[in-house]
């Protein structure tokens, strides 16, 4: 081959290449737990999954050649992993939305770098994930974070110097314990009277014994909602009247609705999303969301949509959809987006920085606490001021006569 038609030849391969490249379609898994034990928040998910898509599809804003491709993890690592190498085997994908939770990613931090593919997580917490895994990146706060978010409030914001924890076995209780423990008994000086096992055939004698035995001024629950409410439920018919505390994992709008007398009264940190947050978009997407599903969106649902919002936005950000190009995009190219649960960037690790903060539920609403307790300070002013005025509205008596 001549030197004129080996140099025609290469630049001709070179053109097909790149041409091959940019008409690659993207393609973008969705793998959420929406049956099953956790099943409820990857219905909340998929919800504004579909409200999102529903939204850039009537703005223009939806990518043209964008294919989404759905799976059911049904609340199992194993089917997870089955349904995300079939996503990536079958279908083409070098992106995919998925982790309901950290015990589902744990087991799927091999299989991105085996099959060499982006995972994007609205919710799996756990500090280890981001640590471990160089294709992975979530849109939830750590749960080094939480964990020391709620030591401090306990033992400063309420002064309460005694804990009973109630602990699960999951990849959220190994990230949330540790950090707690550091601030409320290491930092601090706060003393941890005990732990329950949830998982323990005997947790509700061994917890009995423990409340009995040092009646603790406020209780921790780390664990998924399902666990937390038997907890709460085991409280409650002990009459227990200290501050309860639980995990942003309780947050599902779907609890909060079936059991709103067991859960009154209740804390938890979780990242600033707040339906009443006044910024415009947030309350963009939450009249949108209650005018689709007739509810509020919960913080499960925010960061779902903010995770398709972003998968959207990286798609027509990355002309050749590659997964060197996507962790690219993701690194370099979102410059603070804006997203519902706070400005979206990724540090080195994967992780972003929101921070948590306190909510409460009061009547069978997830309030911010803070906000909450503004309102009820100016509440009480104002029915201070009211009596005052009632009081010196009230005619004086007439004395009797002598």
């Amino acid at each position: 081959m001549s030197l004129t038609a080996r140099a025609k030849y290469f630049i001709l391969l070179g053109v097909v290449l790149i041409m091959s490249g940019c008409s690659r379609r993207p393609v973008v898994g969705i793998l959420l737990a929406t049956s099953g034990d956790i099943g409820t928040y990857g219905q909340a998910m998929k919800k504004a999954i579909d409200l999102a898509v529903e939204e850039a599809k009537a703005d223009g804003t939806y990518p043209a050649n964008l294919e989404l491709v759905w799976a059911d993890s049904k609340s199992d690592p194993k089917t997870a992993e089955q349904e995300f190498r079939t996503m990536v085997s079958k279908h083409g994908a070098k992106l995919v939305i998925a982790g309901v939770t950290s015990d589902e990613i744990r087991d799927l931090l091999p299989v991105f770098e085996q099959t060499d593919t982006v995972c994007l997580s609205p919710s799996a917490s756990a500090p280890i994930l981001t640590k471990e895994g160089e294709f992975f990146y979530r849109l939830f706060a750590s749960d080094d974070l939480e964990g020391r978010r709620a030591g401090r409030f306990l033992y400063e914001d309420w002064n309460k110097k005694s804990v009973l924890i109630y602990a699960g076995d999951n990849e959220q209780t190994r990230g949330i314990e540790p950090p707690f423990r550091q601030i409320f008994e290491q930092a601090l000086g706060g003393k941890v009277v005990g732990k329950v096992a949830i998982a323990d055939p005997d947790w509700e004698k061994q917890s009995a014994d423990l409340l009995a035995a040092h009646n603790p001024e406020s209780v921790y629950i780390i664990d998924y909602a399902a666990e937390t409410l038997k907890v709460l439920r085991h409280l409650r018919q002990h009459g227990y009247k200290g501050i309860i505390c639980v995990t942003s994992a309780f947050a599902s709008g779907e609890v909060i609705r079936k059991e709103p007398d067991l859960v009154e009264g209740v804390y938890f940190p979780q990242p600033a999303f707040d339906v009443l947050d006044e910024q415009e978009h947030v309350q963009r997407f939450v009249k949108a969301y209650r005018a689709k599903y007739k509810s509020d969106p919960d913080i499960y649902a925010a960061h779902a949509y903010d995770a398709m919002r972003l998968v959207m936005f990286v798609v027509k950000q990355t002309p050749v959809f590659v997964t060197q190009n996507i962790k690219k995009t993701l690194a370099f190219g979102l410059s603070e987006f804006p997203g519902v649960t706070g400005t979206i960037q990724f540090n080195e690790y994967g992780d972003v920085a929101h921070n948590p903060i306190m909510f409460i539920i009061k009547d069978g609403q997830v309030r911010n606490y803070e906000r909450w307790v503004k309102e009820e300070k100016e509440r009480i002013r104002r029915e201070i001021g009211r009596l005052l005025g009632r009081r010196m509205a009230a005619p004086v008596p007439t004395p009797a006569p002598e």
